[in-house]
Order: C-alpha cells, then sequence, then structure tokens
C-alpha cells in the first residue's frame, strides 16, 4: 500500500482542525505542485537560496500576512491608536530570528517591525556585525500597538502567540535573539533580563539569547549607557556566532 500523504494523512482529514503551518504547507503543495509529503522535507528545502525556493518563501510570506489580516483573537485590533498589524519580515530561510515586543508609533504608521529609533539602532548593530538586515528574520511578540505603548497584557500575548508560531514553524531558525523582557518571558516565564541576559536559554528546540531591547540602550546615558552597549554587543555576537556554526553555509550579507 502506498505510504500516506504525510501532512494530511498523520493528521487525518482536512475536517479536523488543522495547526495554520500544516494549513500553509498543504496549498504550498498544490500551489506548486509538490511531490513530496514529508514536512521536514519541504521545509528543508525553503532553505535553499535559489529562485525556486525564493518563490515558494515569498508564497508562503503572503499566506502569513493574509492570516494576520484577519486576526481578531484579542481587542488590540479595535485600540484608537492602532491603524494596522505589524507582521515580521525578513529572510523566511534565516537560521537567525530576532524578536521584540511589539510594534510602536512608527511601525503602526508603516506597518514594518522597527523603523523608529530602536529599529534604525538595531539595523547599525547588525550592519556592524557584518549582518544584513534583509537576511535576518525580524518580528514581535505582538503585532499589534498597545494603548500609549504599555506592555502588553498576559491575555494579548497568549491570543497573538499563534502568529508568532506560526512563523517560527515555518521558517525553524536555529537561534532566537530575544530582546527584552517580554520575549524573554515568552520562552522562560518568570524571569529577569538583567539577570539572564547573555544567558543561552534552550527551549523549544531553539537556542535563545536574551539582551535588552535597543529602546532600552536608547534611554540609557554616561557610563550606564557604556555598560549596556557592550553587554548587548556581547550578546549579538554570541547569537550570531553561534548561528553560523550551525548552519555555515548561510550568508548573512550579500
Amino acid at each position: 500500500m502506498a505510504k500516506e500523504n504525510e501532512i494530511e494523512g498523520t493528521l487525518a482529514a482536512r475536517e479536523i482542525k488543522l495547526p495554520d503551518s500544516v494549513k500553509i504547507l498543504l496549498d504550498l503543495q498544490a500551489e506548486f505542485n509538490i511531490q513530496d509529503t514529508n514536512v521536514n522535507t519541504i521545509l528543508t528545502s525553503l532553505k535553499i537560496d535559489d529562485e525556486e525556493s525564493k518563490k515558494k518563501r515569498n508564497y508562503l510570506y503572503r499566506r502569513i500576512k493574509e492570516r494576520l489580516d484577519v486576526c481578531q483573537r484579542c481587542s488590540l485590533y479595535l485600540a484608537e491608536n492602532h491603524t494596522q498589524k505589524v507582521p515580521g519580515e525578513g529572510a523566511l530561510n534565516s537560521p537567525l530570528v530576532l524578536i521584540g515586543e511589539g510594534p510602536g508609533l512608527e511601525e503602526d504608521k508603516m506597518g514594518h517591525p522597527f523603523v523608529g529609533k530602536a529599529g534604525q539602532l538595531l539595523t547599525t548593530i547588525l550592519n556592524k556585525l557584518e549582518i544584513q538586515r534583509e537576511r535576518v528574520y525580524i518580528t514581535n511578540i505582538i503585532k499589534c500597538r498597545p494603548p500609549n505603548n504599555r506592555t502588553p497584557l498576559k491575555k494579548e500575548i497568549l491570543a497573538c502567540s499563534q502568529n508568532l508560531q506560526l512563523e517560527l514553524s515555518i521558517i525553524q531558525p536555529k537561534v532566537i535573539i530575544a530582546l527584552g523582557a517580554v520575549p524573554l518571558n515568552y520562552f522562560k516565564p518568570d524571569s529577569s533580563i538583567v539577570r539572564t541576559r547573555g544567558q543561552w536559554i534552550n527551549s523549544r528546540e531553539y537556542w535563545i539569547m536574551p539582551t535588552f531591547h535597543p529602546a532600552y540602550i536608547l534611554r540609557q546615558q554616561g557610563q550606564t549607557l557604556n555598560k549596556i552597549k557592550w553587554a548587548v554587543w556581547q550578546d549579538f555576537n554570541k547569537a550570531i556566532n553561534k548561528a553560523k556554526e550551525m548552519c555555515p553555509e548561510y550568508k548573512f550579507y550579500v
């Protein structure tokens, strides 16, 4: 008897409530007439830097954005200051993902993550480390701006976690840089960013490096600023070196 389609067979019929990632992969199979039925094989093939794989990644990214556009899992999309949802962006085949807290004013206006002053600092850090921003994936724990840029509530984080998990399940990164306390506590609850930054966390098959959020750096002055900048520089170096060690074939700057 021929082997059943792994995606559909393992999870029974389409009538069963399938995870969003599986639904999207089923659509990818149909769109590109992919004969292989092994989920891991399909995802691994997306890592290749060729035109066909790039088309498939672009298709998957459009589907991720479509799902986010219709998300109403929490009330943030109804907030007065909310303009639009802000998806992650970057390379879906990158072994390195950077995760922040949530969109701010500029991100809400422009629809892109990390484009305000904190985002500009983040880009500068990456450039100095010879990492092209477009060659990593940058996203946030929540995709809608909270009122007055307040810290997102636990129920909002839980509601939006499906969007983040969809991104991570498609990208399958090796290393994650957690920018600040909110992403740190998503992976390791009840943790202090001050005490935990710079220390590896191995969670959910990811190597996670917690560090301070760029916005936190911008609020510092004097010797404290120098100390925080050096700490973040060390943390980024650790994460990038780990990603390069695990995926030596990946080009972070092209």
